[in-house]
């Protein structure tokens, strides 16, 4: 897991795009369905685009926002807006409109690129009221030309101002560009309060990729981008990976295992990877068995802990070579990482070794460095680490202390190999009869069980024991089990006091848009739950300590 700074310290995003356009113009850059775009056509269409821009007064610092599920017309204004010096950020289609009018109102974008229709949702009057509230707010440029019902400018129209900015204009704004300024602003996810905006800089980005191609075997990369383009496994694990490593990106607007499948035996998809629930949603599909997947050679699992079961599965049925790594958007990626390996008991318990750019240490409550085999805090320092909060100088200094140590507020201990294993998120915690319980640790010996496809655990109040557990199971397909032998098979596992009190089984959890489980809205609904239940007269035949 080499990382060589050197490589990368003085580049910009985008001069990856004109390296391999100059070399390889003819290669498959980015697909859509049976759209593609090859790295020459990819180059023009920036740069028509980073003109056009220039012509609208983009300057260097100012923002620019796309709506957009995962598309090239996405990327291409990625490239356009950091080549030339500018901040853009991606809006998520299921934001909802509060969502929405936070992270613009937020941000401050002067120009706003949006698909004026997804699925079924339609944009035209959300961006409206936005248009006219938020006054940074002075263009909105409808994709796909759908600019009837909005008083947008079309796609078309904004294109044609590039004819009044010259090469040499842009080669300008160019120039100005330096490797630490920043590129990006990915909102966190706001689990725990109001989403906050992290600066991330082309140096981030470039390295995460760079990290990407140290722990992979070398040939080909051909890879699925079905991520949402306002997180960084869409943004920069996908797309600027795939643009540093000179590959092929497709872009699926929607994640649907069929085509998945699909796209994986069309196109010789190499490089797989996506957040538990996809995973299993690939592998459970009844075409599973009936495709061919020998193109892939390797396969990445994020966006949280993998169950030993679905990881044997990956790889008895597809690709030995599996990988994942610890990740977080104020890194602009990955701090420790697991190289491509089938040992299942290693992937499942931890998420590998700091990366040799990346210092790492644990720190307990007392804030001294935990030892070996102890809890403790992660800080993480490194030049890759995001450039600070978007405006939030207080909460900056919260996160990052004047020794540039970043708190990540997740909780791991460090074995005696030197592997980290995380523990949970000090936000997840809750104390039950005065110990700290982490309910990721919960979550994986739920999900160690055959019939448990997915879990969740949160905190309640509890008149006994201060806090208990709450979970919520999905079902893994064809499978059934009643509570109590649910709660047996955790005690195999956990200690007394760790396992929940309550277990509710239902078809489908509340995710976020990155494919999470919504902790914040499980939460609301345990407690309401539990309120309910307290509520209710005891009757005679009520049995403590029964889950509900």
């Amino acid at each position: 897991m080499k990382i060589n700074p050197a490589e990368f310290q003085d580049k910009r995003i985008s001069d990856y795009l004109y390296w391999h356009a100059e070399k390889t113009p003819d290669k498959e850059a980015v697909g859509i369905g049976e759209s593609v775009q090859s790295y020459a056509d990819l180059l023009r269409r920036v740069e028509d685009c980073a003109k056009g821009l220039i012509a609208l007064g983009i300057k260097k610092g100012d923002r620019v926002a796309t709506l957009s599920p995962p598309h090239p017309d996405y990327l291409i204004i990625f490239l356009a807006t950091t080549t030339i010096g500018g901040i853009w950020t991606g809006l998520n289609p299921r934001y909802t409109r509060a969502e929405l009018e936070h992270v613009i109102s937020d941000s401050e974008p002067s120009i706003i690129f949006a698909r004026m229709q997804i699925g079924k949702r339609q944009y035209h009057e959300e961006l409206r009221y936005i248009h006219d509230k938020v006054q940074s707010v002075k263009r909105v440029i409808a994709l796909g030309n759908d600019f009837t019902r909005f008083p947008t400018y079309s796609y078309d129209d904004f294109l044609s101002t590039r004819n009044a900015i010259s090469d040499d204009i842009l080669a300008a704004a160019q120039s100005d560009v330096a490797n630490k300024d920043a590129a990006l602003l990915v909102y966190t996810s706001g689990t725990t309060g109001r989403p906050k905006g992290a600066v991330l800089h082309h140096y981030g980005a470039i390295r995460h990729s760079h990290v990407q191609m140290s722990l992979r075997s070398s040939g080909a990369i051909r890879l699925i981008n079905a991520y949402p383009i306002n997180h960084i496994a869409g943004v920069i694990a996908s797309s600027v990976y795939c643009l540093v490593a000179g590959g092929t990106g497709y872009f699926l607007e929607k994640f649907d295992p069929e085509v998945v499948l699909k796209t994986i035996e069309e196109k010789r998809v190499t490089v797989w990877g996506g957040v538990p629930i996809m995973l299993q949603g690939v592998l459970d599909h009844p075409h599973f068995s009936s495709t061919d997947l020998s193109s892939i050679n390797e396969i990445s699992c994020s966006g949280g802990a993998v169950s030993k079961p679905l990881l044997a599965r990956l790889s008895k049925e597809i690709c030995p070579a599996i990988t994942t790594m610890y990740a977080l958007t104020e890194a602009a990626g990955a701090a420790t990482a697991v190289p491509p390996t089938d040992n299942i008991d290693l992937l499942a318990e931890s998420v590998g070794k700091p990366l040799d750019d990346c210092e790492l240490r644990l720190v307990d409550e007392s804030g001294k460095e935990a030892r070996k085999g102890e809890q403790g805090e992660i800080h993480i320092r490194g030049p890759f680490i995001m450039k600070g909060y978007w405006r939030m100088p207080e909460a900056t200094r919260q996160a990052i202390d004047k020794e540039g140590w970043l708190r990540t507020k997740d909780v791991a201990v460090e074995r005696d190999d030197g592997n980290i294993v995380l523990v949970g998120r000090l936000s997840d915690m809750y104390k039950s009869g005065g110990y700290n319980v982490y309910p990721k640790e919960i979550e994986q010996a739920l999900e160690a069980h055959p019939s448990i496809n997915l879990a969740c655990v949160v905190g309640v109040p509890d008149p006994v024991y201060h806090e208990v557990g709450y979970a919520f199971v999905t079902l893994a397909p064809g499978q059934s089990i009643d509570k109590q032998s649910l709660l047996d098979h955790c005690r195999r596992y956990l200690a007394n006091y760790k396992i929940p009190k309550h277990v509710v089984i239902d078809a489908s959890l509340p995710l976020l848009p990155n494919n999470k489980s919504d902790k914040r809205r499980l939460k609301k609904m345990a407690r309401e739950a539990v309120k309910r239940l307290t509520e209710q007269p005891v009757s005679s035949n009520a049995t403590q300590g029964k889950s509900t």
